[in-house]
């Protein structure tokens, strides 16, 4: 079975919770205090949302040689906010936070040198900072090592024995890609003992949260059209109820599913799929709003697209 590689360029800017408006005096002059004023106004929580402040406040706390301040000020020559978009400004900005130990820094630092933006692509470099950025927890960076394992990309050997911890590293931290990939690679056996049942139980978890892949590959995996004697029904509503939630939001894979799976498929079963994939919806949505209204504890770019296999 042939496995593609997937987008996770991302250039994160914060990772902590921002501070108690209680605690951001009027003027800081400490680098912490500064850092977490510039984090307050570039997102409006707990101060007015301005960008332009932001950024001299994260230029203050960097000059006083705040490693996550340093990789903060590249953050904004990356993505033009506030200033004019310099890729180059932004690999020296991040390249200072990344020598002073700042883990996300070192991240995209990292993610710069493997893409080549800004600096001179350097791989062997590039990876040697994502693991010093997984090394400090940085999720990001342990997605995006586990991936490069597993795929064999950004020069490294393909490996996915050695992807897999690292990708169930990243799922355990609730990244939504990973728990999708071990679901996967569990179902396939693929750099591990195969265990459906586990498998299954990632899919679900990333499915719950609304990973438009995770849900068609659970609502496959539960088998939409399996009319064995001894299948239990009720996996089968399921399946659909999956199916039907991801087809919804454009899965290529679970409308193709759909469209082999109703031509024999019971009116009652399609009756109480329909209404548990309302439901399904009903909480997502629910749970999308509840996250709009949550502190913003990171910033990241839009990722560039790459080939993907159509189950991740």
């Amino acid at each position: 079975m042939r496995l593609s590689h997937l987008a996770t360029v991302s250039l994160i800017l914060c990772w902590m919770p921002l501070a108690a408006s209680s605690e951001l005096a009027a003027a800081p002059a400490d680098a912490e205090a500064q850092f977490q004023r510039a984090r307050a106004h570039l997102s409006g929580k707990g101060a007015a949302k301005d960008a332009a402040l932001a950024f001299d406040w994260m230029k203050k706390a960097a000059e006083q040689g705040h490693a996550e301040a340093l990789g903060g000020v590249g953050y904004f020559y990356a993505n033009g906010v506030a200033v004019e978009k310099d890729e180059a400004q932004a690999v020296e900005w991040f390249r200072k936070g990344a020598e002073h130990g700042g883990p996300r820094s070192q991240f995209n630092f990292g993610r710069m040198l493997l893409d080549g933006k800004g600096v001179t692509k350097d791989e062997q470099q590039g990876r040697a900072w994502m693991k010093k950025s997984a090394d400090q927890g940085v999720t990001e960076a342990i997605f995006a090592l586990g991936k490069m394992y597993h795929s064999g990309e950004s020069g490294a050997e393909k490996d996915p024995a050695r992807a897999f911890p690292l990708l169930r590293q990243a799922a355990e931290q609730n990244h939504l890609d990973a728990q999708n990939m071990i679901g996967v690679m569990l179902c396939d056996g693929l750099g591990v003992t195969r265990d459906q049942a586990e498998g299954l139980r990632w899919y679900r978890k990333a499915a719950l949260e609304g990973h438009v892949k995770a849900q068609s590959n659970l609502g496959r995996m539960l088998g939409p059209t399996n009319r064995r004697p001894e299948k239990d029904p009720a996996e089968r509503i399921e399946a659909l109820s999956w199916l039907m939630v991801a087809a919804k939001q454009g899965d290529v894979m679970a409308v193709k599913l759909m469209e082999d799976a109703l031509p024999s498929a019971d009116e009652k079963e399609l009756a109480e799929a329909r209404k548990k994939a309302a439901e399904i919806r009903n909480n997502l949505n629910s749970q999308a709003a509840i996250r709009k209204l949550s502190p913003v504890i990171s910033d990241q770019s839009q990722a560039v697209p790459a080939a993907a296999d159509p189950r991740k």
